[in-house]
């Protein structure tokens, strides 16, 4: 399985470790939308994880994480019913309470409201449009980014990114029943109220542009009752003495 885009790193005993977090470019909704298997509006109803089977010999089995909403408002594609469920590298692992975090996956609580944008679920890493940024998170009916950062709309149906905000549903995260903070650049992190869009209005965008791109794939539903394949990592061979970068 690919990880490109994909940093890893492992929070030990509890203790939460510093990802570095990318922060998202202007976007166009429609070509967003062009992209998703489903795109769709829904609450958090249940998280939880899983171990992978090891890809091979001396590998290790690997933390998923399964999130499944409660679907609200199905925009784009065909939801597999009234609720879906996506599948996330990374993840608590029972067997030695350590989580592994990816900086390109999201963190999600029970009770998060999200506009997600679905791609490749049970296939990639991360099962949406742009990684983390696949995930407009609704709060007080206003859209944000996985960071807190303001979302706006300009140019007609092209997503912008104002100022962080702070807000209580972004800077905490909740690991079997232990409450954690992320940690955010503090450096012009505002208070509410913010300027970010109202939620109704990209909604509401998103049904009319719906229209206007062609059917996506198919949707694969993800599920804990099936094993889930882990990623091969074994380390790539190192390069031949000599020889020039990306030749065959």
């Amino acid at each position: 399985m690919a990880m490109v885009g994909l940093s890893l790193a492992i929070m030990v005993g509890w203790t939460t470790g510093g990802l570095a977090h990318s922060e998202p470019s202007a976007r166009s909704l429609k070509e967003m939308l062009a992209q998703a298997d489903l795109v769709f509006h829904g609450v958090v109803d249940t998280i939880e994880y899983v171990l992978s089977e090891p890809a091979g010999l001396e590998q290790v089995r690997i933390p998923y994480t399964l999130v499944t909403y409660r679907v609200a408002r199905v925009f784009f594609g065909q939801a597999p019913g009234s609720q879906v469920t996506l599948q996330f590298i990374g993840g608590l692992n029972s067997e030695n309470m350590r989580y592994m975090a990816a900086s390109e996956t999201p963190q999600f609580d029970v009770g998060d409201e999200d506009i997600l944008f679905a791609q490749g679920n049970t296939v990639r890493p991360c099962p949406l449009v742009d990684n983390r940024h696949g995930r407009l998170r609704v709060v007080g009916s206003q859209l944000y980014t996985e960071t807190g950062r303001a979302i706006l709309l300009s140019q007609g149906d092209a997503l912008d990114f104002g100022v962080r905000y702070r807000l209580a549903e972004v800077e905490t995260t909740t690991v079997a029943g232990r409450v954690f903070a992320q940690r955010l650049p503090e450096r012009g992190a505002r208070s509410l109220p913010s300027n970010a869009v109202d939620a109704a209005k990209v909604m509401s965008l998103l049904d009319n542009l719906a229209q206007q791109v062609p059917a996506p794939k198919p949707f694969a539903n993800a599920s804990a009752a099936g094993p889930i394949a882990g990623p091969d990592m074994t380390p790539a061979a190192p390069p031949l003495e000599g020889a020039t970068p990306g030749a065959r």
